[in-house]
């Protein structure tokens, strides 16, 4: 049986998704495919590439991603993300997907139609941080004379691109829509912004025959890069709730 794996956006939080794919890989899952938004890419994308979830963890825990982030502000972003395609392609190398046994669909957004765009092929590191531009934080990044922005705009559980070469499919969420709301013109940008974001995970949850949110996350920042243990342990603990339901998807 073939098991494909959506993963949404969320930044930092999906550390997560890794710690739920620890719990599958114990109870027996093999991932047979994998698709992925924003964050979610980054995570599909090395475990597609042939790491597995512990090197993927220890690798990026010790990344400091601030550093290589330059300011953009005259452009209209706050980043720009060209030093960090550098320094990631340098740690992971120049690898096109195309070449990956197990397929990977990097899901981004056209910045010009809005539509969600599925690469099964082309360099790894670009092709996910494209996937992660999450602007106006990240600026664009044109990709082979298109201009592209975060996958989770469009599609933030991109269960679609798996439906025709998986038997079974999971989804994980970790975008949840937090329950708290700040009285400020900040507060709500970033509630609406959550709401947004979980809209577009609402037709990739249809078409999972396993899904999971882990709310608990919903309190910590996308961009939180100190609790990497913490919501590992969430994720894996969240999975560890639904024993039944993924001995049954077996």
């Amino acid at each position: 049986m073939s098991v494909g794996l959506a993963l949404s956006g969320g930044g930092s939080r999906c550390i997560a998704q890794l710690g739920a794919m620890k719990y599958l890989e114990e109870k027996g899952i093999k991932i047979s495919s994998i698709s992925g938004s924003s964050g979610g890419s980054i995570i599909a994308g090395l475990y597609a590439s042939g790491m597995s979830v512990d090197e993927i963890y220890d690798t990026l825990k010790e990344i400091d991603f601030k550093k290589h982030l330059k300011y953009s502000i005259t452009k209209g972003t706050i980043y720009h993300l060209r030093d960090a395609i550098s320094y990631f392609q340098d740690i992971f190398g120049l690898k096109d997907i195309k070449d990956f046994d197990i397929p990977f669909f990097c899901t981004l957004t056209d910045y010009e139609s809005g539509e969600s765009v599925y690469k099964t092929s082309g360099d790894m590191v670009t092709l996910m941080m494209a996937s992660s531009a999450l602007v106006p934080v990240f600026a664009p990044i044109v990709y082979e004379d298109k201009i592209y922005v975060d996958g989770g705009f469009s599609d933030n559980l991109p269960s679609y691109p798996l439906k025709e070469i998986s038997d079974k499919i999971i989804g994980i969420n970790v975008n949840p829509v937090s329950k708290n709301i700040k009285n400020s013109i900040l507060g709500h940008i970033k509630r609406s912004s959550f709401i947004m974001l979980h809209t577009n995970v609402r037709a990739g949850r249809k078409m999972c025959d396993f899904f999971m949110e882990i709310e608990e996350i919903g309190q910590y920042s996308i961009f939180d890069l100190k609790n990497f243990e913490l919501f590992f342990k969430l994720g894996y603990n969240e999975a560890r709730k639904f024993d039944k339901e993924i001995e049954e998807l077996i």
